[in-house]
């Protein structure tokens, strides 16, 4: 193959793939806003401004570009911990102030991303639905995995070097709280408040009695209390 074929071929790839990632940024903003089983493939080709055959090419199914999606929006959320979690200043954090700062970015996220906590509330909801096997979602599993490793290495630092501490609760059910257990449960707290919040947080007027973000700030200051040591 001469370098002119070679050229021709990279071009047509970053090319392809730049479509596939306007889609993919296009139906994500879709999805959030009106759900998945909401939106049809026609909708998703009008918003990308391609035809419907086109995209049919690019992802046979409305399942593979919802899972694609889901990927995309994960990988987002890991780019924006990374950016704390690789400098010098928070490894030098004790593991609950390393802890602390993670669920400061997730309290700023509930305001700055809130169409990402609608979009997995969605998601999951889809899935269930359609019955979409745990192969098929192998990826998107390993790219949130990616992410709570970072909030459960904070943990285990926070009891290895003694500022945070579970174990020895007072409280049995804290006592006898595993590092995953444990993570598993805040996390899930957390995102079921903010799936809430974002989706349909001010639909009751009892409902914006307290201010969506002070209800996240309250939930992860009663989490930080209950693991400092």
């Amino acid at each position: 193959m001469s370098g002119r074929d070679v050229e021709v071929k990279e071009t047509r790839k970053e090319k392809k793939d730049g479509r596939i990632q306007s889609i993919i940024e296009c139906t994500f903003g879709l999805f959030a806003e009106d759900g998945i089983e909401n939106i049809s493939m026609n909708d998703i080709a009008a918003e990308a401004k391609i035809g419907v055959a086109s995209l049919y090419r690019y992802f046979q199914t409305k399942e593979e570009l919802a899972i694609e999606v889901a990927i995309y929006a994960w990988r987002i959320e890991k780019s924006i911990f990374n950016e704390v979690f690789t400098a010098d200043s928070y490894k030098e954090l004790s593991g609950y102030e390393q802890l602390k700062v993670l669920l400061e970015i997730f309290e700023d996220a509930l305001v700055s991303q809130r169409s990402f906590f609608s979009f997995v509330y969605y998601f999951d909801s889809f899935i269930k639905k359609e019955k979409v096997s745990a192969e098929r979602l192998a990826e998107y599993e390993k790219t949130i995995g990616d992410t709570n490793t970072i909030v459960v290495n904070a943990l285990k630092k926070g009891i290895s070097d003694g500022s945070i501490s579970f174990t020895g609760s007072e409280n049995p059910v804290l006592a006898q709280a595993s590092v995953q257990e444990m993570f598993t449960t805040m996390m899930h707290s957390l995102f079921c408040l903010a799936q809430k919040l974002s989706i349909s947080g001010e639909l009751l007027n009892m409902d914006r009695i307290v201010e969506a973000r002070k209800q996240i700030e309250i939930l992860i200051n009663i989490i930080l209390v209950a693991l400092r040591n």
